[in-house]
């Protein structure tokens, strides 16, 4: 499994990227051209190691994190 960005909810922050042990959240440009993040199914682990997934612990919204 891996966690998922519901971009309509998220504030472009990028407190998500900066705390992901496995760099699997990526910055990207949607066909808007608006900034949008992206967690990569193949790279994320969910932070099982670490008991919680970081990124939503770290989030402002954190309800726009979710498992895919």
């Amino acid at each position: 499994m891996a966690m998922k960005i519901i971009n309509d909810e998220c504030l472009k922050c990028g407190a998500c990227v900066m705390v992901c042990p496995r760099e699997a959240i990526t910055e990207e440009t949607d066909g808007d051209g608006e900034t949008i993040y992206v967690i990569s199914a193949e790279t994320c682990t969910e932070c099982k190691e670490e008991g919680e997934p970081q990124c939503r612990e770290e989030c402002p919204v954190p309800e726009c994190i979710v498992k895919a």
